[in-house]
C-alpha cells in the first residue's frame, strides 16, 4: 500500500490544508510543498492521532468501523466499485470545485468523510481494461488502527437444508465420461466432417444416438454439454483435423484409456477447469455476450474463485441454490469482476435482447451464470449431486464425494467396482454394464457393431465387424482370448465362431 506521503503527494494543496486542519496538524513551518507534505504526513501517521481521528469517524457513523474492518481484513486495499456499494462514493473534484464547494463540511458518505479526515486514500491498480480505482488504507497508518473485532466468516455463510427424498436425488453419475468413450468408439471407425459452421450436423446426429442421455436438438442444456464434450475432448488431445474433417488422435487416447476411471474422471474435471477457452459466462443459456468494446471476462479466474467458494460447503450436506447464491452474493459478489465493474461488460438477456448493466443486475448475470453452473458443468463432472425440486420448492445441491475430494476435502471415494460385467449371449450381441472399463469397452467397438447404449451398452459381431477387425491386424483368436478373459458368460459357439473367421470361416449370427 501506498505511504501516507505517497498520498499526499497526489493532492492539491487545498486538500493538504483542509487535512492539516481536520487533524490539528501544524505545518506553517514548512517552507515548500515538499515540507508541508512531509510535516502533515508525519503527524497524520502519529498512533495517537490515527486512534483519535478513528474513534471521532466512529463516533460521526458507525458505518466508519465496518468501512475500515473491511479494508483491514482484505489487506488494506478494496476495488472502489465495491467500497461505493457498501460506503458510497468520493465525489471527484477539481481544487477550484473543492474550495467553492468545500465537501469536506458535508459529506455525503462514510466513504467522503474517512477520505477528507486523512485515514484511506483513492489510486489505480492494473492496466489496460484491468485498470480500476481502488480504496486504501495507508500502510504507515494501518498499523494503528484497532484490529477488526471478528473475522470475515470463514467459508460460506449457509446453513444445511433438509435432506430431500432419496426418489428426488440426482446423484453424480459418469453419463458424461460414458459419452466420451461412445465418442471415441465412434471417431475409431467414422470421422466428423467440418463444415464453416462446424460439425457437420448428420455426424452429430450419429454421435449422440449413442449418448446415455437421449438428446433433443430442441434442449439448450443438452446441446451445451455435448459441446462441452467436445471441447474437453479436443483438449485433452484426442482429436486431429485432417482435412475437412476430425479424428483420434492415438496416443492421448490410448494414454487416457489407460486411466483408471477415478482417473478418467479427474481428468475431465481438471481440462474443463483449467481451460481458458471455455468461457462459462458466455455460454450461459440466459445470457448472451456481445462483442462490443474492448470488454473481457476471465473465465479460468471466475472458475478457480467458485470452485474455492463451493470447496467450503459440508461434503454430505445439502443447500439449497437459492441459500448458496445469497451466500456468494454477500461475501464475495465480485467473483468474476475483480475491478468491480458492472457497467462497461456488454452482456444482454438472451430473450429479451436488454443490456444487463450495473451491480443492481447481479442475479440476471452473475445469479444465471451459478445456476447454469450448478445445473450445467458442476453437475456433468461429477462435482455436484441435485435433488429435483418439489412444487413451489429450489434446487437442492450437495457436494459428491468426488467434488469435495477434487475441492479439497477428506473424503472416502465411492466403490468403483459396481455393475461391470459383460457377457456374449447365443446371437453374437455382447453386453456391457456401465461400469465396464472404458479400455475395454474401446476394444469391444474395435470388432463389434454398436447397437445401444441405454441402460447397458450392446454390440453386435457380424462378419461385416470381424472383416474391419481383421484390416486393422486384430484376430479372430485374438479377439476370443479377450472376450474369454474379460467375459463372466461367454456362449462357446460364438468364440468358435470368431476364432473360425482367422481360416476364412463364415460367421452365422443366430
Amino acid at each position: 500500500m501506498p505511504t501516507a506521503a505517497q498520498m499526499l503527494a497526489g493532492y492539491p494543496d487545498i486538500m493538504l490544508q483542509v487535512l492539516a486542519e481536520l487533524r490539528g496538524a501544524l505545518i506553517d513551518g514548512a517552507t515548500t510543498r515538499e515540507q508541508v507534505i512531509e510535516l502533515l504526513a508525519a503527524q497524520l501517521t502519529d498512533p495517537t492521532s490515527v486512534q483519535m481521528a478513528h474513534q471521532e469517524m466512529l463516533d460521526f457513523t458507525p458505518q466508519a468501523e465496518a468501512a475500515i474492518d473491511l479494508l483491514l481484513r482484505e489487506h488494506g486495499e478494496v476495488a472502489e466499485a465495491q467500497f461505493s456499494r457498501e460506503f458510497g462514493a468520493i465525489r471527484q473534484m477539481g481544487p477550484a470545485k473543492l474550495e467553492r464547494e468545500a465537501p469536506w463540511l458535508y459529506p455525503e458518505s462514510t466513504a467522503e468523510l474517512l477520505y477528507y479526515n486523512g485515514l484511506i486514500g483513492r489510486g489505480f491498480r492494473g492496466v489496460g481494461q484491468n485498470a480500476h480505482t481502488v480504496i486504501y488504507l495507508p500502510s504507515d497508518i494501518t498499523p494503528w488502527l484497532p484490529r477488526p473485532q471478528s473475522e470475515l466468516p470463514v467459508g460460506l455463510p449457509v446453513k444445511p437444508a433438509a435432506p430431500p427424498p432419496p426418489a428426488r436425488v440426482l446423484p453424480a453419475d459418469d453419463a458424461l465420461l460414458l459419452d466420451a468413450g461412445s465418442l471415441l468408439g465412434f471417431l475409431y471407425h467414422e470421422r466428423i466432417r467440418l463444415t464453416p459452421q462446424g460439425p457437420h450436423p448428420e455426424d452429430i446426429e450419429r454421435v449422440v444416438k449413442r449418448f446415455q442421455i437421449p438428446f433433443s436438438g430442441g434442449d439448450v442444456d443438452l446441446n451445451l454439454r455435448l459441446a462441452l464434450l467436445l471441447h474437453l475432448a479436443n483438449r485433452l488431445g484426442w482429436l486431429r483435423r485432417e482435412a475437412d474433417g476430425v479424428q483420434l488422435t492415438h496416443n492421448p487416447v490410448a494414454a487416457f484409456l489407460d486411466k483408471t476411471r477415478a482417473e478418467q474422471r479427474r481428468a475431465l474435471f481438471d481440462a474443463w477447469r483449467t481451460s481458458p477457452e471455455w468461457n462459462d459466462l458466455c455460454r450461459t443459456p440466459e445470457l448472451e455476450c456481445v462483442e462490443a468494446g474492448v470488454w473481457h471476462n476471465d473465465p479460468l479466474q471466475t472458475r478457480e474463485t467458485l470452485l474455492r467458494l463451493f470447496g467450503h460447503l459440508q461434503p454430505g450436506a445439502w443447500y439449497t441454490q437459492s441459500d448458496v447464491l445469497r451466500a456468494i452474493r454477500e461475501v464475495e459478489p465480485d467473483f468474476q469482476r475483480p475491478t468491480g465493474d458492472y457497467d462497461t461488460w456488454y452482456i444482454r438477456n438472451s430473450s429479451t435482447q436488454e443490456f444487463l448493466k450495473g451491480f443492481e443486475r447481479w442475479d440476471a448475470v452473475e445469479g444465471a451464470l451459478l445456476r447454469f453452473l450448478i445445473r450445467g458443468p458442476l453437475a456433468w463432472l461429477c462435482v455436484l449431486d441435485l435433488a429435483e425440486p418439489a412444487a413451489g420448492t429450489d434446487t437442492l445441491l450437495s457436494l459428491s464425494a468426488w467434488g469435495a475430494q477434487w475441492l479439497g476435502h477428506d473424503v472416502p471415494m465411492p466403490d468403483e467396482h459396481a455393475a461391470n460385467h459383460i457377457s456374449v449371449a447365443e446371437d453374437f450381441t455382447i453386453t456391457l454394464d456401465p461400469g465396464v472399463a472404458l479400455a475395454d469397452r474401446f476394444r469391444v467397438e474395435r470388432f463389434a457393431q454398436w447397437q445401444q447404449s441405454y441402460p447397458k451398452f450392446v454390440y453386435q459381431i457380424t462378419q461385416r465387424s470381424l472383416k474391419r477387425a481383421a484390416e486393422h491386424g486384430i484376430s479372430g483368436a485374438r479377439i476370443a482370448q479377450f472376450l474369454r478373459t474379460r467375459c463372466r458368460t461367454a456362449a462357446p459357439r460364438v468364440l468358435s465362431a470368431v476364432e473360425r473367421f482367422d481360416r476364412a470361416e463364415p460367421v452365422r449370427s443366430a
